[in-house]
């Protein structure tokens, strides 16, 4: 049996576990266990965040969702009080791979797009672990988040994700009533689709919440 509840901060270590065996070659993942763990300790700070778990009867955590009720503020406050610490987090990844300080500095300064961004609520990150796909759990999570959300106050979510070679994730969200607002490429020429979707139609089945 899966059940889901409010993440804390001693899910962590958890969250991460799953986020590096789903995203094995994304840049994230490239930057590190120690910089993962202080991404999502800094989402669970955040005053205004949605951040949830699933997890098995044993306790283990199989997926995660997790997102700010507003991004501009959000990254403007990484960007103006936890740039250095990011930064000193990535070092040992820079000595690896010098050429990736260009996309690290625009990844912490981030401000000025998240705020052209299509809604202000963004769904940041959502992954199932790869032994727990196939059992409903990636859309379990979404429609607690947007549950979550809408008690928030919030109308729109955003989140963005790679267009190509990427299909199944794409039909995922479309599935869910997602709809694509545009495409668009970034700065190492990898071009993304930016999604949107209303909170108030996307609740459970029954319309209530998912939580065990």
């Amino acid at each position: 049996m899966i059940s889901l509840r409010t993440a804390t901060k001693t899910d962590v270590v958890g969250i991460v576990n799953v986020h590096l065996s789903s995203f094995e070659n994304f840049f994230l993942t490239f930057l590190g266990r120690r910089f993962l763990e202080l991404m999502y300790h800094e989402v669970l700070r955040e005053p205004n965040h949605v951040a949830i778990i699933a997890e098995s009867q044993e306790g283990e955590i199989l997926g995660f969702v997790a997102g700010v009720t507003n991004q501009a503020s959000y990254y403007h406050r990484l960007a103006t009080e936890k740039w250095f610490v990011f930064a000193l987090a990535s070092v040992r990844s820079v000595f690896r791979q010098p050429s990736i300080v260009p996309r690290l500095f625009r990844a912490l300064k981030y401000t000025g797009k998240a705020s052209a961004a299509a809604c202000p609520a963004l769904l940041l990150s959502i992954a199932v672990s790869p032994n727990a796909k196939g059992k409903g759990i990636g859309r379990l999570l979404v429609q607690q988040f947007l549950t979550d959300m809408a008690e928030k106050g919030v109308t729109k979510v955003c989140l963005t994700t790679d267009r190509d070679n990427n299909q199944a994730t794409n039909n995922f969200y479309r599935k869910l009533g997602f709809t694509k607002i545009h495409d668009f490429e970034t700065p190492e020429g990898r071009w993304m689709c930016e999604y949107m979707v209303g909170t108030q139609m996307r609740a459970t089945q029954n319309g209530q919440s998912a939580r065990s």
